[in-house]
C-alpha cells in the first residue's frame, strides 16, 4: 500500500467524526487503527498517533510503539514503499475509551488550530517540502519516542509535529512556517534537557569522588 498526501474539502476535525463512526466496538490495534485510516493518507493518520501527547498525562508506555510507527510512516513516504510494522507495534492494543479520547483530544486541539488555519500559500503543494517535512518529523517523532520521565518531552515535539501535519493537509503555508518555529524549539528544549542531564551527572560524580 502506497501512501500519498490526501487533500479533503472538508475541516479536518469534520473527517475525524465521520472515521469515528466506522471504529469497531472493541478494543483495537495500532495495526487495525492504521487499517481503518489508510484511505484518509498518511498526514491524516498521524495526526491520530500523536492525539496522546498533547496533553500532560498521556496512555502510560505509548510514545515508544508510537514514536516508531510515525517514524515507519514516514520512512515509506519518503521510499514511496508500502508501510511494513512490525508485530511489537502492530499488535499494540487500545481499549475503545482510550481510543474516544485520542479523538476528543485531537478535535479540542484542532479547534483551535483551525481557527487560525486557511488555504495560504504554496508550500504544501511542493514535493521537495513535503520530503523536507517528513525528515524533519522523523527526527520529532525520535525525540517523541525517548522514554524520558521529564515534564513535556512528549508534549512539546507533537505539537510541532500536529503543526506540521495539520497545515499539509489544510494547505496553509503559514501554519508550516509556524511549525518550522516550533520544532527549532523542540530540538532546542531537548538540547537543554540533556545539557542539564549530563551536568547534574557529572556534579553527582564529583560529589561522590569527593565523599570518597
Amino acid at each position: 500500500m502506497t501512501y500519498e498526501i490526501f487533500v479533503n474539502e472538508l475541516a479536518t476535525s469534520k473527517k475525524l467524526n465521520e472515521i469515528k463512526d466506522e471504529l469497531p466496538k472493541e478494543n483495537i490495534t495500532l495495526k487495525e487503527l492504521i487499517n481503518i485510516m489508510s484511505g484518509e493518507g498518511l498526514q491524516f493518520i498521524i495526526v491520530i498517533l500523536i492525539a496522546p501527547f498533547l496533553i500532560p498525562a498521556s496512555i502510560p508506555g505509548s510514545s515508544t510503539p508510537f514514536g516508531i510507527l510515525i517514524i515507519l510512516l514516514e520512512i515509506a513516504f519518503l521510499n514511496d514503499k508500502g508501510l511494513y510494522i512490525p508485530d511489537f507495534i502492530g499488535k499494540y492494543e487500545i481499549s475503545k475509551e482510550n481510543v474516544l479520547k485520542l479523538f476528543e483530544i485531537i478535535q479540542r486541539a484542532l479547534s483551535y488550530v483551525e481557527k487560525i488555519s486557511k488555504p495560504r500559500g504554496k508550500l504544501s503543494t511542493k514535493k521537495y517540502v513535503l520530503k523536507i517535512n517528513a525528515v524533519i518529523t522523523i527526527i520529532l517523532a525520535f525525540l517523541l519516542s525517548l522514554p524520558l520521565p521529564i515534564p513535556f518531552t512528549d508534549f512539546v515535539p507533537a505539537v510541532s509535529i500536529l503543526l506540521l501535519t495539520v497545515s499539509t493537509l489544510e494547505h496553509d503555508s503559514y501554519l508550516m512556517i509556524l511549525g518550522y518555529m516550533t520544532t527549532i524549539f523542540s530540538i532546542l528544549y531537548f538540547y537543554s534537557v540533556g545539557y542539564a542531564g549530563v551536568e547534574i551527572i557529572r556534579l553527582t560524580l564529583n560529589y561522590i569522588g569527593i565523599l570518597i
